[in-house]
């Protein structure tokens, strides 16, 4: 059991599982997380004006520019006046008194201005800080306040909350799990559901998962009515209320449970034999009287008071001719070690009928036919008593234990508590088999899959989605050194010759006239001459030129390069992995919601029913959401 000590000091808490709303579990919310901080920024310390800074500064600097240029020209004035006292006399000294004083008088004059600007300064800056202290100090509280007030609606704010039932649920399919969390998970369901409506379970688990449930349910005073079968079947009402035609049909239906496709035939006449037989038996119809009957039939020693002697009589000597007795006595064997150890059920149920809560339990038992034939037998007499119910019909868990159950049972019982608008809730141990069939056809919640395949079931159920992931990560730092010699090495060799020749001719001619004085105009002597000249010059001239260079170049070359390199890509993944399903913890339980949409949203749950003892836990559903 799940369920600590239900002494008296914690008995009154357990009792708080009974209070309104039917939940599925408990969302645990850190209520720190709804702390909000102070909205008013700290006020900060105001500058100095600038403008009183201004008027100081420049009330100083007129206190040095006066005091520098005053006392310059008055000490200059002052000193001339004393200089020239020897021609002045007293006239002068006075004179220079008096400049040295008005000199001091102008110098004194703007240092009160200097001092006058910066005390108006210190006046103006110490305001500001009086100001300052008190709007900080106003601050300060006003956030010691907020922080106050803060921490008392925090405190009274609840860290746990529960997770309801959707309003209209009338399916709802777990699947997986321990036999520790599907019991914390029945207590915590069942006992919401009792404060509302009677609940009828039927635990086919073989681990008493309901003992939990049964317990609180005592401990609240509401009526619990537990059958465990088959060790207390004597005191099961499973067979009781049923009419019997509906008894007939449940057994038969219980007997050929391991096979869906057996031959009509076969199912009509064994339905017909045991009819015949309630005809016989009348109103009081039981499984002893039918395993009584049975025997009387095929002739065999009855030593039980389970029929008189008239109706033994008359079912060995009319029902049956003597020809088909000896053509049915197989199928007459079977029934009748079927019916076996079904005998003593319900043999000491007495007026006693259902309590408010009814839990139908089988109990521990290896490899018993028995076992499998009550579970059948408990499923049907449940759903044809709701069937037949004759006020609102209660709400229904059914908890499956490995063996499972036949998926035409399943699918009867959720078509008559469709019908009758009644609460269906089935654990599933494991999803597999039926149970992958009929995931889908309500709500659906998962607690810890541990095996990889039902894990990836329930991952394709919940679905994918697109997002974009980092598929590559490239990190590239390189360094590259390089260096080259080269060495040339030339020569050329030119040979020329030169020849030149020059040629120079000249010529020339003369006249002269020779006068004698006086007045004659005529020469007295004329001579003419004329010359040539003639020259040639011719040379030649040979040169050779050699030349050689050498030249060596070096090159070095150094580089170096790094690169960063990210690449996502779309991809299409489980909005739940597989591998997180597998990694669940005990009580943790996952609800879908599927919205209109197409989209999914996971609800996560805690199912302990433990919850409730802790401190700052709601009954109902958080106000608030982090």
């Amino acid at each position: 059991m799940t369920v600590q000590s239900t002494e008296a000091g914690t008995a009154a808490r357990y009792l708080r599982l009974f209070e309104p709303g039917q939940r599925l579990g408990w969302t645990y919310r850190d209520p720190e997380s709804l702390r909000s901080p102070f909205p008013e920024p700290e006020p900060q310390r105001p500058p100095s004006p600038v403008a009183y800074q201004n008027r100081a500064q420049a009330a100083r600097l007129r206190h040095e520019d006066s005091k520098g240029t005053t006392v310059k020209i008055g000490g200059g004035i002052s000193l001339l006046l004393l200089l020239l006292t020897t021609v002045g006399g007293t006239l002068m000294v006075l004179l220079a008194v008096i400049a040295a004083g008005a000199t001091t008088a102008l110098v004194l004059t703007a240092g009160r201005a200097a001092a006058q600007a910066d005390a108006q300064l210190e006046s103006k800056t110490t305001e500001l800080e009086k100001h300052f202290q008190y709007t900080w100090h106003s601050w300060h509280q006003r956030g010691l306040q907020h922080t106050e007030a803060q921490d008392q609606w925090i405190n009274g704010l609840d860290a746990w909350g529960a997770v309801p039932a959707e309003p209209g649920t009338r399916r709802l399919d777990v699947f997986g799990g321990s036999q520790r969390s599907r019991e914390g998970f029945l207590t915590v369901f069942g006992t919401s559901t009792l404060q509302q409506q009677p609940l009828i379970v039927v635990d086919l688990t073989q681990a008493l998962i309901c003992e939990e449930l049964c317990a609180v349910a005592g401990l609240a005073g509401v009526p619990v009515d537990v059958q465990l079968l088959p060790s207390r079947m004597a005191e099961s009402g499973i067979a009781s209320g049923l009419t019997p035609q509906e008894l007939v049909d449940s057994l038969v239906e219980a007997v050929y449970a391991e096979d869906s496709e057996a031959n009509r035939a076969a199912r009509a006449l064994d339905t017909r034999i045991l009819q015949q037989l309630c005809a016989v038996l009348g109103a009081e119809v039981t499984p002893a009287r039918l395993g009584a009957g049975l025997r009387a039939l095929m002739g065999e020693i009855d030593d039980t008071e389970a029929l008189t002697r008239a109706e033994r009589n008359r079912i060995a000597d009319d029902l049956l001719g003597d020809k088909n007795k000896d053509q049915m006595r197989d199928g007459l064997l079977r029934l009748a070690s079927f019916l076996h150890p079904l005998e003593r059920l319900g043999a000491e149920r007495g007026g006693r009928g259902p309590g408010y809560l009814t839990c139908i339990a089988l109990d521990f038992t290896v490899g018993s036919a028995s076992t499998e034939l009550l579970g059948d037998l408990a499923v049907q007499s449940v759903t044809r008593r709701l069937a037949s119910f004759p006020e609102a019909a209660p709400s229904v868990v059914l908890a499956l234990g490995e063996r499972g159950l036949q998926r035409r049972y399943l699918e009867q019982l959720a078509a008559v508590c469709e019908r009758r608008g009644a609460q269906l809730t089935v654990l599933h141990p494991h999803l597999r088999e039926g149970a992958e069939e009929v995931i889908g056809s309500g709500t659906v919640g998962f607690m810890k899959l541990g095996n990889h395949r039902e894990a990836g079931i329930a991952a394709d159920f919940l679905g994918r989605h697109h997002s974009f992931v980092l598929h590559s990560l490239t990190d590239t730092e390189g360094t590259t050194v390089s260096t080259s010699v080269a060495k040339t090495v030339g020569s050329s060799l030119s040979e020329g010759t030169t020849y030149s020749e020059s040629v120079s001719r000249g010529s020339n001619w003369g006249t002269s006239d020779t006068y004698q004085g006086g007045f004659n105009p005529f020469p007295a002597s004329s001579s003419s001459s004329s010359g040539g000249s003639y020259s040639k010059t011719t040379g030649t001239s040979t040169s050779t030129t050699y030349t050689t260079n050498e030249s060596t170049t070096h090159t070095t070359g150094d580089s170096q390069s790094t690169s960063l390199a990210r690449g996502q890509q779309r991809v299409y993944e489980y909005a739940v992995e597989p591998t997180q399903l597998q990694a669940l913890a005990d009580f943790s339980l996952l609800l879908v919601e599927r919205r209109p949409d197409g989209s999914v949203t996971v609800h996560p749950a805690d199912c302990n029913p433990n919850v409730v003892l802790l401190d700052r836990v709601s009954t109902r559903p958080l106000p608030y959401t982090a």
